[in-house]
Formats: C-alpha cells, structure tokens, sequence
C-alpha cells in the first residue's frame, strides 16, 4: 500500500501481530497517562545507598500489601479504616524492564534456612493495583464506591545511583574531586601504593593502552575495596564499575581519574592531544555519562512523583566518623540531583517533580526498642544537608526509623537487654549494645561505636511460603502511610 508521498507505509510491512501488539503498548500508555493525570497512578522512587536493604524493602512492602488481611499494619490508614479491598502485582507496561522478583525474594525469605534476597545487579519494576473503597462514597451516591489506584515501583542497583551528580561535573572536575578524598583517610590507606601511581600519572602524555587498562584494573579493585571492606563507604564512584549491568562496550568503563590534573590549567587540559591519557580518558567519561548515566535518569527519577531515601544508619555509626561524614555528603550529592516542588497535575505529565520525601533509618533490628527514637533522631541529623536540599524547593521531608524484615528479638542477659536472632550460619546468636545517640558524636564519645561488633543477621525463622505469611517488620507501615497514604482517599 502506498501513501501519499509514494512511499510504502511501514506499519503494513509488519506482521498483523506486531501491528496488534503496537496498538496495545500505545493504549496501554495512554491508560497509564490518564491513571497519573487523575492522580490514580504515581512512581515511588525508593532511593538507597549500596547495602542500605533496598531490595529486600521492596520485597517487604509487596508483601505486607498483599497480605494485608494478616500483616500488622495498623499505622496505614486504608487498612486501619477496613478500605483496602485488594492488592494485585502486575509487570509494568515497559517490556525492555524486566519483572521484579518478589516470589523468589520472598521465598528465599522463609523456610527453615532463610537468606536475605540477592543484592539487585540490574534494573527491574512492577506494578501494583490497590483496590480501594472509595471514603466518600457513603456521603455522595453519585461517587463510585471502589477505586484502584497504581503504585509504579522500579529497582536498580544502589551502586548506580551515585553517579547521578556526574551528569553536571567535567571531567577535570571530578579529577579534582577525587584527588580532594583520596588523600584523606579511609581511601588513601584503601588506595595504597595506586595513589602514589595515579598522582604520577602525566595526563598530557601519549597514552599506552596496556597501560591504561592495567590502572583502570586497579582502580576497580579498589572501587570493590571501598565497598566490600569490613566497613562500607558512601561514595564510590562511577558505580557501574562494580555493577556493569547490560553493556555494549565494555571500553564505556576504561578510564580512572588523573590525579595530576591539578598541576595544569584548563587550558593546557583543553589543548592535550587527542591521544593523550586526559583525552582518552575525557571522551570515555563523557561516553558513560551519556550512554550509561543519562539515560538510566531519564527512564528511573525523572518520572518520580514520591521518594523514599533508605539509610542504614546503624552500620555508619559503627563504622566511626569518616563514613558518617562519607554517608551525609552522598546523600545531600544525590537529592541535589533530584527535581523536588508540587506541580500542576497536567504539568506533571510533561515534566514531574517530587511532592514527597520521606527519609528512612533501616534495619533498626538490630538495636533495642527504646533506641529506635534516637536512631530517628540521630538520621535526621545526618540527612540535614538532604533534608535542606527537598525543603528549599518547598518540601517538607520525614524521617522515619524501620525494619524491613524484623530479625531480632530482644533478651534478657544479666539484668541487661540484649539482641537476639540467628547469624549467617543459622546459629543463634545474641549481643549487647552501647546506647545510641540522637547526635552525631564527638571525640571519645566515639569509642564505644567503633569497639562495637554488630554480627550480621539472618532473616527470622518460621515465615511460611506456603501460608503466605506476611513478613514481620517494625514501622514498616508508618513508612507506608507517609508515602501514599493521602493518595488512598
């Protein structure tokens, strides 16, 4: 069939499967358009560093909505007022994104020998359908007595999310930024005899691949070093080095930063030759940032109506005052990187911001009860620069403190209360913890965080798959009822 410019139309080159399978991806949009612009349908951005429990979050939140008619939610409105009906999980109407697996999740959650869910290494979404009664249906008999309303979840790795703020820093200007920390302590020790080599390093000489290649190796290891060490830093970037996902070309991720950059101007920088180590390792900077960063902000935040920021708060005062400081400037680098303000609901469509925050202390488990307002207290502390960032476009952010997945119970132990779960080996275990403060300390008020040893938990014993028990938790529904509790009305 021609059109009227002569030509072949390609929509009736393609099989009638295909041209079916189109027509449904555009009305399944335009549904999905319509949903948000009657405010039926939003995108929780659940937000957290590496190792802040992300995963296994979204696996609990799933769960506890699922099985509301048995889990313990009564600090979320819709359950505490008997309005929510039901709750499906459908894949998201983006085939590129693969489901979220909340059955293996949750399986691997119970069972005789519990594990945690698998650290996420890849993106992946779903889509759930609450069906709610409608509050005011009583009131006015012309209103519909149920609605459904749409909660669009998407999952990636927390290691990506640090390179958001590379999408407005030059090359040079991350060099600097790299060469400011890697003289400090943790990364200078962590660094060892490759900070020494990448302060050598002549960026305007001509580049010798073998080499180059051999320092970006290095450079990833010690990446993994700031991460996998017994105590975990923030700021690792770029994060893709450790989390590739899906690449095209691996050569994406062969650069480092040049820490002599510094001893040139930026228009000695500008002039290098193109085969030179600052050009080579420029045009691949700005390849990752345009392949890999760019578009993962595109297809993740920048559709983000709610936010949820996790921040394992416990662990990084265990750690010592580095890595808090680490924590607080990773945190404030990434909601700089968001769009924050209430907008116009059309508006949205074209161009959405993020109406709500709500900050999260995690695995809270692993403290005693009567701490749980001082790990509150002491996160909203270390998110204040965070916090300042949401506010000033209007905002007004929460903090909260929960548990995911409640491990722990608490003890007796010598007229002491104590901690007790199961470790990594199954075995039970028990602790006893200094008492957590609401501030950030100061000199020896360390010394009782850094001689504390936290044993890693396992999840709890007994939840059935079989029974679809819902996952005991702590405050898991007040986080719930701060995020889209308004939008269940």
């Amino acid at each position: 069939m021609k059109d009227s410019d002569g030509l072949v139309s390609s929509v009736f080159k393609k099989p009638l499967k295909t041209v079916i399978d189109l027509a449904d991806e555009g009305i399944s949009s335009a549904t999905a358009q319509f949903d948000k612009l009657r405010d039926q349908r939003f995108c929780l951005g659940i937000t957290g560093l590496s190792q802040s429990g992300k995963s296994t979050f979204i696996t609990s939140l799933i769960n506890q909505l699922m099985q509301h008619d048995t889990a313990s939610l009564a600090g979320f409105s819709p359950v505490l007022t008997d309005r929510l009906l039901g709750v499906k999980i459908h894949p998201l109407d983006a085939p590129e994104l693969p489901q979220f697996p909340y059955e293996e999740a949750y399986q691997g959650l119970c069972g005789a020998e519990p594990h945690w869910p698998a650290s996420t290494a890849d993106v992946s979404g779903c889509l759930l359908e609450l069906r709610l009664a409608n509050s005011g249906a009583k009131f006015n008999p012309f209103s519909r007595k149920q609605f459904s309303l749409y909660l669009e979840i998407r999952d990636y790795p927390g290691e990506w999310l640090l390179d958001l703020p590379l999408r407005d820093m030059s090359y040079s200007r991350w060099c600097a930024q790299c060469n400011a920390q890697y003289t400090q302590s943790p990364r200078a020790e962590l660094l060892g005899e490759l900070l020494q080599d990448l302060q050598q390093l002549d960026p305007l000489a001509e580049a010798d691949e073998e080499t180059l290649n051999r320092f970006n190796q290095r450079y990833i290891a010690f990446l993994k070093a700031c991460k996998y060490n017994s105590k975990s830093l923030s700021m690792i970037q770029p994060g893709r080095f450790l989390m590739p996902g899906q690449l095209k070309d691996p050569d994406v991720l062969c650069f480092m930063p040049l820490l002599k950059c510094g001893s040139y101007t930026e228009g000695q920088l500008k002039a290098a030759a193109n085969n030179s180590y600052y050009k080579i390792c420029e045009r691949r900077y700005q390849r990752y940032i345009k392949e890999l960063v760019e578009p993962f902000y595109k297809a993740f935040f920048s559709r983000i109506d709610r936010q949820l920021v996790l921040v394992d708060v416990v662990n990084a005062l265990n750690a010592g005052p580095e890595y808090i400081d680490d924590m607080r400037q990773a945190l404030a680098n990434i909601t700089d990187s968001f769009a924050y303000g209430s907008r116009n609901r059309l508006f949205q469509l074209f161009s959405p911001k993020i109406d709500k925050v709500v900050f999260a202390a995690t695995k809270i488990d692993q403290v005693l009860s009567e701490d749980h307002e001082a790990v509150r207290q002491l996160l909203s502390v270390i998110v204040k620069q965070a916090y300042r960032n949401a506010q000033h476009e209007g905002i007004q952010p929460i903090c909260e403190a929960t548990a995911a997945v409640r491990s722990s119970k608490e003890v007796k132990h010598e007229n002491q209360l104590g901690i007790s779960g199961f470790g990594v080996d199954g075995e039970a275990i028990g602790y006893i913890h200094p008492k957590i403060p609401n501030r950030i300390p100061e000199g020896d008020e360390w010394a009782p965080f850094l001689d504390w040893t936290i044993p890693p938990l396992n999840p709890p014993k007994g939840i059935s798959y079989q029974n679809d028990d819902a996952i005991p938790h702590i405050r898991l529904d007040t986080v719930l009822n701060a995020l889209i509790g308004d939008k269940c009305l």
